[in-house]
């Protein structure tokens, strides 16, 4: 599985995108292709990229695709890593769409939490602002006390609770304190925080606070876009809005 070391150099994180959708995942752009995605991070001096394709339905044949990535990776010849991962579902207290042999095999587990409106999702009884928090601290808890995740995809946003007039209220309700403990609770089991670009910028206040906190902490972020069309697959293109926000 992939694990690094803590690092909070901005500019050595864009060299890496960990949330790519290739034309695998439904909701990705037709154009978002193998070699076009790979030939696209080469020249944006990208060095690890990871296919995240939607794990939505017990299904989804996540295994065999990634082997058809892998062929197509290597008739690139591109001199990059490659990691052929999902983006998986835990999708409720103690629930994960995955099963395990699926999950062994994967090179990287980047789960979502908080994808609210998928109609198999569970919701808190309570939904309210503090009802969705604290079952997402119920949801991360119940994840770490497993080996299934690598990464926390997009963490914490609450984009997808679509009964919520402000999405951003989630992340005002939750606490330090509580943003803390489950950063620190992500830390001891070894899963690494996603700095998922668009949600970086769609709720700057949270974001500084994340940042901040989680170094305070000693988290590892992964820098990812969650590129679902292929002008998204760059990173270089935002480090310096990165820098404003977070340094």
């Amino acid at each position: 599985m992939y694990k690094t070391e803590p690092n909070y150099d901005l500019e050595q994180l864009v060299r890496q995108n960990l949330h790519i959708h290739t034309i695998h995942s439904p909701c990705a752009s037709r154009e978002m292709v193998v070699r076009d995605i790979v030939e696209t991070a080469v020249k944006d001096n990208i060095r690890v990229i990871a296919f995240t394709d939607h794990f939505n339905s017990s299904d989804f044949n996540i295994l065999d695709i990634s082997l058809d990535l892998k062929k197509q990776v290597e008739e690139c010849g591109a001199d990059l890593k490659v990691l052929y991962a999902a983006e998986l579902s835990a999708y409720g207290v103690g629930k994960f769409l995955d099963d395990l042999a699926v999950n062994e095999a994967l090179d990287y587990r980047l789960y979502s939490y908080n994808h609210y409106h998928l109609d198999y999702w569970e919701h808190p009884e309570d939904k309210s602002p503090r009802g969705y928090v604290r079952h997402a601290l119920q949801v991360l808890e119940s994840l770490f006390a497993t080996s299934r995740a690598d990464c926390i995809a997009h963490p914490f946003i609450g984009r997808f609770i679509r009964t919520l007039e402000d999405r951003t209220s989630v992340t005002r309700e939750m606490t330090d304190n509580e943003l803390g403990d489950i950063l620190e609770k992500g830390k001891r089991s070894q899963v690494a925080w996603e700095l998922n670009v668009p949600a970086l910028f769609g709720d700057p206040e949270f974001s500084k606070r994340y940042w901040r906190i989680g170094k305070e902490v000693g988290v590892v972020f992964h820098l990812g876009t969650d590129a679902h069309a292929l002008e998204a697959v760059g990173t270089s293109q935002h480090l310096e809005r990165l820098k404003q926000l977070l340094q």
